[in-house]
């Protein structure tokens, strides 16, 4: 008698994926921007001291986005993550973070986990009004994000995109390309940490007072550039 395993594999595939999605759920309920903003200030303050990130890439930026975020699973791989986004305020310095997301789901074999950090520059104004004005951002076309330069000489020639993605993982650095990937806006995320329903526009603008837990952030995307 021939036994057929599809049936089952397909089973086990659709459970797989409504475990994932309870999961991506749950865990996007319960985060809380104020451990990320620790992660962010960390990460970046890492990509600086290192030098994995040009200095005139960092002087130039009209933004940046931190992205941590996980991929693993049993058949149905699947990634999701959290972030945030800052901006440079016209009159100098950053703005407090706006709480962003992301998530994406893959047919796969991955057995296991790993974590990896993204760094996005936003080089333009443009990309500055793509998250600004919330809800969901799709980054494809003009608006990917490109694997930024990694050195002074390869940022002078490499023509300048609106968006340069660099990333960590596992101890190893490098930029890659980001293309495809819905990035959404969590106002109840921000709601929670600003105790107040507030925009990213708002945000951005400076118009709200970041919470004292936001200046390790701000003091490491502040600080000189190691020569």
């Amino acid at each position: 008698m021939k036994i057929s395993f599809f049936p089952f594999m397909r089973h086990i595939s659709v459970f797989s994926l409504l475990v994932f999605l309870g999961m991506t759920k749950t865990v996007y309920a319960a985060w809380n921007l104020k451990e990320i903003v620790h992660n962010a200030s960390a990460v970046i303050h890492q990509f600086k001291e290192e030098g994995k990130i040009p200095k005139s890439v960092w002087e130039k930026a009209k933004g940046v986005a931190y992205l941590e975020v996980t991929k693993g699973g049993f058949v149905i791989s699947g990634e999701y993550g959290k972030g945030l986004v800052v901006v440079r305020l016209p009159i100098g310095g950053w703005s407090g973070p706006s709480a962003i997301s992301v998530s994406a789901i893959g047919v796969g074999l991955q057995v296991g986990g790993t974590k990896t950090d993204y760094v996005v520059i936003l080089n333009s104004e443009k990309a500055i009004r793509m998250f600004s004005r919330g809800g969901k951002v799709h980054l494809t076309g003009e608006m990917s994000g490109v694997a930024g330069p990694e050195s002074e000489r390869e940022a002078l020639i490499k023509p300048r995109a609106n968006i340069y993605t660099y990333r960590s993982s596992e101890g190893l650095f490098g930029g890659i390309a980001l293309e495809g990937v819905d990035i959404r806006e969590e106002p109840e995320v921000n709601e929670r940490y600003y105790h107040q329903a507030v925009s990213p526009s708002e945000i951005f603008a400076g118009q709200v007072q970041p919470p004292k837990s936001a200046q390790s952030l701000i003091d490491t995307l502040n600080e000189p550039y190691p020569k």
